[in-house]
């Protein structure tokens, strides 16, 4: 590089070095948690009289294909110190659409197998709740749905939210229900990690498997690390401080009845509700814990319902303002406040700014024909991006195995690195197009006040 001009070198280095942080960090961040979940700790020593009640949250829009199946996998998972109860949660705007177009919606499939189908036999563990909301998002689903719960349940039960398409083992309920006997008068959220590879096989394209790899990249390694750094002091101080930002995401998150009253519920007037709920709990130090088992779910299986995804996920991140000034009018801290903002924009930024942190650094050294300025810059690539996803692929049959899903395993193993090495350089270069999209469409909102549409997985 030493054609290079000295400013060149500077900004250079300093989008490495971003390169380096995220590399690194979530490289060690992966391998701690795989360490975790490797671990067998001995079950739970205390007696109960009585089985604890655990509610299951499925929100679901549009499911038809997949209802009946999906949930006959939920209430599969009887645990032996845990009562499961299945709540599934519909909504009005669906049955508007049966009546435009004359067609079975979820509801419908669901109560036709609860009478004479697959859910037959587990009717009494399944309850559905329909959101009267017209106009209504999964905020509201949630929203609705426990405040019915919590007219019969106690404020202590326990909820877990997953989407249609997640898949969970029987050692989601066993952490559950240890977290529940080591915390027995406490109340706290938890959030747990998963692995994006319910659809990685041989026979899913090229794109599928590479997003696949490249979302369970994220949530293990990055999304874990924020989780576990909360949870470490939520453990410490337990509702006193905490000062660091939490998470809950919208599927494989849960918390106390009380926990979600007591905090005004999920933000419904905002396209996305999971994290900024939890910034809401954050500022109010509520503990969120990570639950040490997997849950599977799917990815976009096409380039452009990727990018719609990410345009809707950032906007958590937009969001984050409206929280900001939501705690100061309720009194919380200035300073306390503001660094949770800080922290949340500053994630945000990264996202946004991720594309730039891969391709400045080459653009220049082509600029100025810096032969060792390009090998840096694509060496750095190899070493910061590829390298730890290709580790994360050649462990994560392991885990999956681990976890109790061996089948999945398999499907991962026969997967070509390879093969899908183009497209995940594609996706991992075009990261920070969701956000720029979604910054376009914040500022017409702010301008008109409509929000944009949200997107589902597969849309």
């Amino acid at each position: 590089m030493s054609n290079l001009p000295l400013l060149a070198i500077a900004i250079s280095t300093i989008c490495i070095a971003l390169q380096s942080e995220r590399g690194i960090f979530d490289l060690f961040s992966y391998l701690r948690l795989f360490h975790q979940l490797k671990s067998r700790e001995s079950a739970s020593q205390y007696d109960h009289l009585e089985k604890k009640t655990v509610f299951i949250l499925i929100p679901m829009l549009r499911e038809q294909a997949i209802a009946e199946d999906a949930i006959l996998g939920f209430c599969r998972l009887a645990h032996e110190h845990l009562n499961i109860k299945i709540v599934i949660l519909t909504s009005e705007k669906e049955l508007t659409e049966r009546q435009e177009f004359s067609q079975l919606i979820t509801e419908d499939i669901i109560l036709g197998s609860i009478q004479k189908g697959k859910l037959s036999a587990y009717k009494d563990m399944i309850m559905i709740i329909r959101d009267p909301n017209a106009r209504g998002n999964m905020a509201t689903q949630l929203n609705y749905g426990l405040k019915i719960i919590a007219e019969t349940a106690s404020g202590k039960s326990f909820y877990m939210v997953y989407n249609a398409d997640s898949v969970l083992s029987q050692r989601t309920f066993d952490k559950l229900a240890n977290l529940i006997d080591q915390y027995p008068n406490k109340e706290f959220a938890v959030q747990q990690p998963c692995a994006f590879v319910k659809e990685m096989n041989p026979q899913s394209n090229n794109f599928t498997n590479a997003m696949s790899l490249y979302q369970s990249w994220y949530c293990l390694g990055h999304e874990s690390r924020i989780v576990r750094n909360y949870a470490k002091r939520s453990e410490k101080w337990w509702g006193r401080k905490n000062g660091k930002l939490g998470v809950v995401v919208g599927h494989g998150s849960g918390m106390t009845i009380n926990i979600h009253c007591s905090n005004g519920g999920y933000p419904s007037e905002l396209l996305t509700e999971d994290l900024t709920f939890g910034f809401i709990l954050s500022t109010k130090n509520i503990p969120i814990l990570s639950l040490p088992a997997l849950e599977l779910a799917d990815v976009p299986t096409h380039f452009s319902v990727f990018i719609k995804q990410k345009s809707v996920w950032f906007w958590n991140f937009l969001g984050y303002g409206n929280c900001y000034r939501k705690m100061l009018c309720q009194g919380y801290p200035l300073p306390k406040t503001t660094s949770l903002l800080i922290q949340g924009i500053g994630a945000g930024a990264y996202w946004f700014l991720d594309t730039y942190f891969i391709l400045i650094p080459l653009i220049i050294s082509l600029y100025y024909k810096s032969s060792h300025g390009v090998a840096i810059s694509i060496l750095s690539f190899l070493i910061f991006y590829i390298l730890p996803q290709y580790i994360l692929f050649k462990l994560l049959p392991n885990i999956l195995d681990n976890q109790g899903f061996s089948s999945y395993a398999k499907n991962v193993r026969k997967v070509s690195f390879v093969k899908i090495l183009p497209t995940l350089c594609l996706i991992i270069m075009t990261n920070s197009v969701g956000p720029w999209i979604a910054t376009v469409k914040w500022l017409r909102y702010m301008v008109t006040g409509r929000l944009p549409a949200k997107y589902k997985t597969g849309n």
